[in-house]
This record gives structure tokens, C-alpha cells and sequence, in this order.
């Protein structure tokens, strides 16, 4: 199984705030036995965030996703997962 962290906000790339839940996920997989494959961070772009959720959903890896899912205008996770999910379900059936 492989597992990635995609880390989302402008608020992060632009230095603003400071993901805290990286180091967390990385030692809880230790934990159980398991390692993050890849990181990612992202900023707030829809168009984005589905892209890289397609490819992630369509090799079959487990996300764990941080920021980027509050109730503000510029946060497009929610649609952008479900946008991929859709996508990924399209082509599984294509292929």
C-alpha cells in the first residue's frame, strides 16, 4: 500500500502558517508499522488539487490530506476529491 500527505493552502506556500500535522503522520505510521511514500503541498487551485487526487486514487494509494477543507471561498478540496473520485471511476471503467 502506498500511503502520501498532500498538504494544501496558499497560507502554506506563501509562509503565512505552518503545517502541523506532517510530523504527526509520519509518526503514527511509524508506529503501525507503516512509511509515507510522498508529499505534496499545494496551493489553493482547484484544477490542481484534482489532478494530483486523480493520479493518487488511480494508483490506488491512501491520502492523507491537511488543510484546504474549511468553510472560506478559496478552500476546493471536497470538490476537488470528488471531482477525482468521479474521474478515477470513469477511467476504471474505460480500462
Amino acid at each position: 500500500m502506498t500511503i502520501g500527505a498532500l498538504i494544501i493552502g496558499d497560507e502554506i506556500l506563501s509562509g503565512k502558517r505552518q503545517d502541523k500535522h506532517f510530523a504527526h503522520v509520519i509518526e503514527t505510521l511509524r508506529r503501525h508499522g507503516g512509511k509515507l511514500a510522498w508529499a505534496r503541498v499545494e496551493g489553493d487551485d482547484r484544477g490542481r488539487l484534482t489532478a494530483v487526487l486523480r493520479e493518487s486514487f488511480a494508483r490506488g494509494d491512501v491520502v492523507f490530506s491537511f488543510g484546504g477543507v474549511g468553510a472560506t471561498p478559496d478552500d476546493h478540496t471536497r470538490q476537488a476529491a470528488a471531482a477525482a473520485r468521479a474521474g478515477a471511476s470513469e477511467h476504471d471503467l474505460e480500462g
